[in-house]
């Protein structure tokens, strides 16, 4: 059977068997046609029987006949109303909402410098920086905010450190950290002393010499190895299973003739320098930071002459820790790692200065403090001297570095193995000798040239300074030397054992970094130019508010749905009139009953 809804009315109405109901009601008057002619034959029993009240006679007897019924006419009616209803329903409900409710608290000024509480709670501040150029030779004054610092050192440097040095110390100016750094110019710079004890660049002149004798091991196979310090100091070393355990051995081994001895991996940096909170220089450390930096200036030879020698490729990182401002605000990430790359880029300049070709030297971006901010996280401090330094690590190295250093006179000479010859190759043995070198450069003989006007070395003694004859002590003389020489349009600082020529109108770039929303007006004199003020804040629409929670909520729903509905009804009615009348006994019947009685059954 198809489905209803594919069905037209006429296929409805045959489905029904309209027919067959027709039938039904003929076959109805049949049936009562004979039970109303079995009744009356069955009533011939009563007509038959004698009765009392009549003598003995039968209503037969007297004349009574049995009456016989039957349908002279039937009328069959039949009427049918049909109704047929499909519905289909297909409904596709497709409702989208959204809400936003912004009732954060927040004040935020329209300079960089905005200040902003969140939640009723919290306080977060953004930082702004200012741009200040001071010319080599300036003897002027910063004014911050109408206070006054004067410059005021015997040299650029001195000036410059003078300056970040009373800035960031005094709360009321609001600079809680200042960074300088030079313009690039460029000399010709010539000595004629030994290029082992003095190295001259495009605007440097370091001084080499001193120290005491260094060795560096090379450890890449786990075999023992004796090692030759000396005629007289020999270390014997076993196998101990791995490279790692065995650098350890010999590290121990070494210790035990009185050598100091530590190991480095290969992925150790092989030199690291700390500085103090948010400087950038390692001659200026104190505290933790110098006394890590012990031995600096020899520690410096060192590295550049081992780099030099074998022409290796070296990478430079700085670090930041995560020490608030002294006000209690909290430095940017991106300050933090701006200092960090400038701590990497001093290094490199000290590096360069000693010789060490730019090319192999790499700086890798700042990290700033992040690591340092992971530690106090883990509860560490957040003080932390390890977090303010810069690593130098050799690219490519393989092998364990075990540096040796005999302070005490003993010599490391005639080393065995020694594989100190370029390149050093693979296998354990010695890769590098530093033997102490004795500045003792004369007066009279050596000397520097500096765009055509000579300067004599002197190694005196400075008063509450280098002792005599030491590199440092050769730089500040020259230092001294350059600077009263006023018929030149330069002037130079010491750093240790490198002294820096500057042109006397080449200007320092100094970065000034506050968190203070309020305005902070900058001015200068002789020399000292403002670049870039504080971007400064307004008070008639430069702050907006909002206050409560932030609640974002976004709703979706779809809605599908399908639906059939079928309805038929078929109603009707029927109905059957029949004329019955009543009918003498059959003649056939009357003569029967008449020749039984005769017979003599009615009895």
């Amino acid at each position: 059977m198809p489905d209803i809804e594919d069905m037209t009315p006429g296929q409805v109405l045959a489905e029904a068997s309209v027919a067959d109901f027709i039938k039904s009601l003929g076959l109805s008057i049949a049936e009562a046609q004979k039970a109303l002619d079995e009744n009356s034959v069955n009533q011939m029993g009563e007509f038959i029987t004698p009765r009392d009240g009549l003598g003995g006679k039968s209503l037969l007897d007297i004349g009574l006949m049995p009456a016989f019924y039957h349908y002279q006419h039937a009328d069959i009616t039949c009427s049918m109303q049909l109704s047929l209803k499909v519905e289909k329903n297909i409904g596709v409900g497709v409702n989208l909402s959204g809400s936003f409710n912004d009732n954060t608290t927040s004040n935020a000024s329209s300079s960089n410098a905005s200040s902003s509480s969140e939640s009723g709670s919290s306080t977060r501040t953004s930082e702004r920086t200012a741009q200040i150029e001071i010319t080599s030779s300036s003897t002027g004054a910063l004014t911050i905010g109408g206070q006054s610092f004067a410059l005021t050192g015997s040299d650029p440097i001195s000036r410059m450190r003078a300056l970040r040095d009373a800035v960031t110390a005094d709360t009321t100016a609001g600079v809680p950290r200042l960074l300088f750094e030079p313009a690039d110019a460029t000399f010709t710079i010539t000595s004629d002393a030994p290029a082992d004890k003095v190295r001259t660049g495009s605007n440097t002149v370091t001084f080499l010499g001193g120290g005491f004798d260094r060795a560096i091991i090379q450890v890449d196979t786990d075999a023992a190895t004796s090692y030759v310090f000396n005629g007289t100091t020999t270390v014997t070393t076993t196998a101990q299973g791995s490279v790692a355990a065995y650098a350890a051995h010999v590290a121990t081994q070494v210790q035990a003739t009185g050598i100091s001895c530590q190991v480095f991996a290969p992925t150790d940096p092989i030199s690291q320098w700390y500085f103090d909170t948010g400087e950038d220089e390692v001659f200026t450390a104190s505290g933790e930071a110098a006394t890590a930096n012990r031995n600096i200036t020899q520690r410096l030879i060192d590295l550049s002459q081992l780099v030099i020698r074998h022409s290796l490729n070296v990478t430079i990182q700085g670090y930041a820790d995560a020490q608030p401002y002294r006000d209690g605000s909290q430095p940017s990430d991106l300050s933090n790692q701006q200092l960090g790359q400038r701590r990497a880029e001093h290094l490199k300049r000290l590096l360069t200065a000693h010789g060490v070709p730019d090319t192999q030297i790499t700086i890798t971006t700042s990290t700033g403090a992040a690591d340092a901010q992971a530690d106090v996280a883990g509860g560490g401090p957040v003080d932390n001297v390890r977090f303010r330094r810069t690593d130098v690590r050799i690219s490519g190295r393989t092998a364990y570095y075990l540096l040796c250093d005999a302070p005490g006179g003993t010599d490391i000479t005639g080393v065995a193995p020694d594989k100190t010859t370029p390149p050093p190759g693979t296998g354990n043995g010695f890769i590098y000798l530093y033997r102490p070198t004795p500045l003792s450069l004369s007066s009279d003989s050596n000397s520097c040239t500096i765009d055509g006007t000579n300067f004599a070395f002197s190694g005196a003694a400075v008063t509450s300074g280098p002792a005599s004859g030491t590199p440092e002590a050769y730089a500040h003389n020259l230092m001294t030397s350059i600077n009263a020489n006023t018929g030149v349009d330069f002037t130079s600082s010491a750093t240790g054992n490198v002294v820096t020529v500057y042109r006397k109108s080449q200007p320092f770039r100094l970065t000034l970094f506050s968190t203070q929303s309020r305005n902070i007006q900058l001015s200068g004199s002789e020399g000292v130019t403002v670049t870039q003020q504080f971007t400064r804040t307004t008070s008639s629409s430069g702050t907006t508010a909002n206050t409560g929670n932030r609640t974002v909520a976004v709703g979706a729903s779809l809605d599908v749905r399908y639906g059939r509905q079928f309805e038929m009804n078929v109603t009707g009615n029927s109905s059957i009139s029949a004329r019955l009348v009543s009918i003498p006994a059959p003649p056939q019947f009357l003569e029967t009953i008449k020749t039984f009685l005769d017979q003599g059954n009615g009895g």
